[in-house]
């Protein structure tokens, strides 16, 4: 039994125009091999940061909305993280960070020769002046990565006496869209 048929007349016709055939692909394999030489480092890093903030978002998420089957809704990273509170809630501190990590990803989704720039981060960065006061990140990923076990600490399910602690304390975060007024 064979898998494909017709494949011996499609070699008898490109077969006069093999030279053209083969130097767009030589074009095109040069673009591939540019492509896959970007620095796969930092992609697998924003992406890990990216999924186990994913996790925490998701069980916050369920509490807060008293959802039983809340992964069964099949939402977006983006949608989590814009259902995420902005206001009165240590949810709220780290939204504008979430929404940058996710747009970061997004971008290494597209192009994955991206290189990340502080302003892509600067909630990020925010959130970390407040969290880590006086440690320098060398790089933008290492500070999505230091950013990550924040972001989830801020979204952990505390118990009910501390999630009114909480309440009390972050009674007047209000946080903004990062971007709104780019």
């Amino acid at each position: 039994m064979k898998d494909i048929d017709g494949i011996e007349q499609v070699l008898q016709v490109l077969q006069p125009h093999w030279d053209k055939i083969e130097a767009d692909f030589e074009r095109h394999n040069q673009r591939f091999l540019e492509l896959s030489a970007a620095d796969h480092d930092a992609i697998g890093r924003v992406l890990r940061a990216h999924l186990v903030i994913e996790s925490f978002m998701g069980a916050f998420l369920a509490q807060h909305y008293g959802l039983d089957d809340f992964e069964g809704l099949k939402l977006s990273f983006f949608q989590k993280a814009k259902l995420l509170p902005s206001r009165a809630s240590s949810a709220a501190a780290v939204r504008p960070g979430i929404l940058q990590v996710n747009s970061v990803r997004n971008k290494f989704g597209h192009r994955l020769n991206h290189q990340i720039e502080r302003h892509e981060i600067s909630a990020v960065l925010e959130m970390l002046r407040a969290a880590r006061p006086g440690i320098d990140f060398e790089s933008e990923v290492e500070a999505i990565e230091a950013f990550a076990p924040v972001a989830c600490a801020f979204l952990s399910v505390p118990s009910p006496e501390l999630q009114q602690l909480f309440r009390e304390a972050f009674q007047n975060v209000h946080s903004y869209e990062p971007f709104a007024d780019a």
